[in-house]
């Protein structure tokens, strides 16, 4: 499976984050991805930074430019996890959500937030409940959202299920995030996509971190930008993580060979 993380520009302005998002999964199709993983808030702008009162979303547009992205999709037969906050008709408060879009243009679901920051869940979000992993070309992916790389269960669950590849999108400026993934990607033996913000990466660029902890792909600070890697534990080079270390982990947990 191949996978674009990707750092693209947000701005307040939600028919200019639509325009990036398109011109992102062009060129990750261009380049044979089949998977483009996009940051925390890319289609809608971030609360603090982009919005300010929920007040100023123009939901319809939000859903009307989403149907758009998903057309693309379809049009260009790839997959794609698009960060933007999620109001259903009923709840006064939205989500802080990925959409996961597939290779057919419908959506194969919805990651909800479940950790979201104090400020968050004091003033501006409601909380998700669920985990969620979705199946590409034979390998399950997971999704985590920003605060939630502090949560080591997170990823500990989501390597109980089988996922192979976490995508872990953010708004942060912070190399401890990429840090903190390199060591749960280690742990688990899973790959990691991080994807930021191009306007949130001066300090710590979107990258990719293969399943010894290892960063394999990094995209260039403070510029919109993507790099494309590979999820393939069959691979020679991932011979110790996925095939010795990954199931000797799970027998030790087991416990039984300690008896």
């Amino acid at each position: 499976m191949r996978i674009a993380t990707v750092q693209s520009q947000i701005t307040p302005d939600l028919t200019e984050n639509a325009a990036e998002i398109a011109r992102h999964l062009r060129n990750a199709k261009a380049a044979g991805a089949d998977i483009v993983h996009f940051p925390e808030a890319a289609l809608t702008g971030y609360v603090k930074h982009q919005i300010k009162d929920w007040a100023d979303v123009d939901w319809p547009a939000s859903e009307r430019a989403l149907a758009d992205l998903r057309s693309l999709c379809a049009e260009l037969s790839i997959a794609a996890v698009i960060g933007a906050a999620h109001r259903p008709s009923t709840m006064e408060r939205p989500f802080n959500s990925l959409f996961v879009i597939d290779a057919g243009g419908k959506i194969a679901g919805r990651y909800d937030k479940r950790y979201c920051s104090h400020t968050e869940i004091t003033d501006w979000f409601r909380a998700g409940r669920d985990p969620f992993v979705v199946e590409i070309k034979g390998h399950k992916i997971g999704f985590l959202l920003c605060i939630e790389v502090q949560f080591p269960e997170l990823f500990m669950a989501y390597a109980a299920l089988g996922v192979e590849c976490i995508c872990l999108s953010a708004y942060s400026d912070s190399p401890m995030f990429a840090l903190q993934a390199q060591g749960h990607a280690a742990c688990n033996n899973i790959w990691i996509s991080y994807s930021v913000p191009a306007n949130a990466s001066d300090d710590q660029a979107a990258c990719q971190i293969g399943p010894d902890g290892s960063v394999i792909a990094t995209c260039m600070l403070g510029e919109s930008s993507q790099v494309l890697g590979t999820v393939d534990p069959d691979a020679p080079q991932w011979d110790v993580p996925c095939k010795k270390a990954r199931p000797w982990r799970k027998l030790a947990r087991q416990g039984d060979i300690y008896r």
